[in-house]
């Protein structure tokens, strides 16, 4: 079990710090002259309805655990977290969902055109921090973070084209590999992989460490599993989580015809159901009945599609585990350094040990 004292407290502590620093940008931004207002007040709609926080905490827990200062990662992690709301934005779009956080989505709310450009607003506003960066930590260390970002943003839109198409053109002859490939594309990097790596690069010493490359392929593959394992978890809880803490729409993936280790599970197993089950899962998802999505949930059941789900995440869970063991260049605890503009110590080694649990024991 994870130790839920650590986790709260580095989430919520690095989330207050992230939200305070993204209004500040937007503040700024508003106030530059000729700016036009009423876009800034409609961006501070996603970034303020409480989310987990577990990417910028995560990325700053790694600064500070191989002795950089959180202070230091925090632009970089309030960047991560704009650049996941607009990607937020976009996917809901794409793949119609209708609820956020536990309220509604942002195109049922001022429309698509909008919340399609104030996904692109919230894009720029990552961008001039990541210019930011400039001045915080230096020239070469703020270029490889944006190379970096680069990377993320790629890797991402790649997965979301893999997971629409599978949709768009019918495709069921997946297996776990295949998810497992669209899923480091478009979780792993900018859920895990990149926050770890960028906050290596931001706390570590840079060109005096000559073990770099390793460590950061080490943090890569430490990152693609927890992602997975996370992933698998998040689409466990759409199906049989709770509405009120998940905050979205309960059974929303086989809505939207998602093609999930769950779904490819029971395509597999599904035996004299299988045409039926292809047949609803075609269907638009405005289309869909509720018993048609029933049908479905059930037949995952009863061919064991949640129980394997749900040992899947944990071997990946392991995996990740075990790689973070490995890792001997974190210290086991970071206190808060005499210069250092950070108070919550915990947001360091110990958090990344507990996210591991944490990834498949949550229910939100």
């Amino acid at each position: 079990m994870h130790n839920k004292t650590i986790i709260n407290d580095a989430l919520d502590y690095t989330r207050l710090a992230v939200g305070k620093k993204i209004a500040e940008l937007i503040e700024q931004k508003k106030n530059v002259e000729g700016a036009y207002e009423p876009l800034y007040t409609m961006l501070s709609d996603y970034p303020f309805r409480k989310g987990k926080g577990l990417r910028p905490t995560l990325c700053i827990s790694v600064a500070r655990g191989v002795h950089g200062m959180g202070h230091a990662a925090l632009v970089s992690s309030t960047a991560l977290e704009l650049y996941h709301n607009a990607f937020l934005i976009h996917d809901d779009v794409e793949d119609g969902s209708e609820n956020r956080r536990g309220k509604e989505t942002l195109h049922q709310l001022v429309g698509i055109p909008r919340a399609v450009n104030i996904g692109d607003a919230t894009n720029v506003l990552a961008v001039s921090l990541l210019l930011e960066n400039l001045n915080e930590i230096g020239v070469a260390k703020a270029l490889h973070i944006i190379h970096e970002i680069e990377q993320m943003a790629r890797q991402s839109v790649e997965g979301q084209s893999m997971e629409l198409d599978w949709v768009a053109n019918h495709q069921f002859d997946l297996n776990d590999e295949d998810y497992f490939v669209m899923c480091t594309k478009k979780t792993c990097w900018y859920t895990f992989i990149s926050p770890c790596r960028i906050g290596y690069i931001v706390g570590a010493e840079f060109w005096k460490d000559m073990n770099m490359p390793q460590h950061l392929e080490q943090l890569t593959r430490f990152g693609m599993y927890l992602g997975i394992a996370f992933q698998i978890q998040d689409d466990l809880l759409n199906l049989i989580g709770s509405e009120q803490k998940y905050g979205k729409e309960i059974a929303g993936d086989i809505y939207e015809g998602k093609r999930t280790i769950m779904l490819n599970h029971l395509i597999r197993n599904a035996g004299k159901n299988e045409a039926k089950i292809k047949n609803i899962i075609k269907l638009a998802r405005t289309d869909k009945k509720q018993e048609d999505v029933d049908f479905v949930l059930s037949e995952m059941h009863r061919c064991g599609s949640i129980v394997y789900g749900q040992e899947l995440a944990l071997k990946m869970a392991k995996k990740a585990s075990k790689l973070l063991e490995e890792m001997s260049f974190f210290m086991k605890k970071s206190p808060v350094q005499i210069d250092e503009n950070w108070e919550s110590d915990v947001v360091d080694y110990r958090f990344i040990r507990e996210i591991v649990n944490y990834v498949i024991e949550r229910d939100l």
